[in-house]
């Protein structure tokens, strides 16, 4: 079942036009991949999704029915969680202040801050990627870059004012991993897809998208492509 679908985008900057009338559909409970070359328009979407950009115009609907989508705020009471490929962290604090960013801190006797439960609730997010080697007291710029993915991975976990997170947006999110660790994060992947969730999947490896993913979109040259099931398409008709 399509549970988002977006159709008729289109934005320009300019003379430039980034996306013209393009479209994508997300089943749930699948790893949906976006492909193209650079320029195809794979960012303008993933912004306009976030709310960080405005389309020219689109139609969006969530779960069938028609849904507003205009602003980062839109996107997170959504259920839509972002891991880009540039790491928005902040070194000098622990990795679970990073992990609970954005999120109120909860208070203790309502004078301070409750740090066990921060600690707790980053240990909870840590064992649901089964990342037992990274401890939540920790500073961030002690980890290894591919760890400091992984905590940002983390972050996308913890619940907000009651929104379960419905669709994670992976950026090329093996760029900075290891081998190791580029296996941790498709095991996570599974688990969210097998708890419901959906993930899009934005890659040049095709490799990796043939064997986590189980839909694609195409774009090229801000347009629609394709869009359909990986079981129907081979390595050389993506090319």
């Amino acid at each position: 079942m399509t549970f988002f679908e977006l159709k008729n985008v289109c934005k320009s900057y300019g003379s430039a036009r980034a996306l013209s009338n393009a479209a994508l559909s997300i089943k749930a409970g699948q790893v949906h991949a976006l492909m193209g070359e650079n320029g195809a328009g794979k960012s303008t979407l993933i912004k306009i999704i976030a709310g960080v950009t405005s389309a020219d115009s689109l139609e969006f609907s969530l779960h069938g029915k028609p849904a507003m989508l205009k602003t980062p705020q839109d996107a997170e009471s959504c259920g839509f969680r972002f891991i880009h490929q540039e790491l928005n962290i902040i070194p000098q604090l622990s990795v679970a202040e990073n992990i609970l960013l954005g999120h109120a801190y909860p208070p203790k006797f309502w004078i301070g801050i409750d740090w066990q439960e921060i600690n707790s609730k980053a240990q909870d997010a840590l064992d649901r990627l089964k990342m037992s080697h990274i401890l939540p007291k920790a500073r961030m710029a002690d980890l290894s870059t591919g760890d400091q993915m992984l905590v940002k991975i983390a972050s996308t976990l913890v619940a907000s004012d009651n929104v379960v997170p419905c669709l994670y947006v992976m950026d090329e999110p093996t760029a900075a991993l290891s081998v190791a660790e580029s296996d941790i994060l498709f095991e996570v992947i599974n688990q969210l897809r097998n708890d419901g969730a959906s993930i899009l999947y934005v890659s040049h490896r095709i490799d990796e998208v043939m064997n986590i993913c189980d839909s694609i979109t195409i774009l090229r040259d801000g347009q629609h492509i394709l869009t359909d099931s990986l079981n129907s398409l081979n390595k050389q008709e993506i090319i």
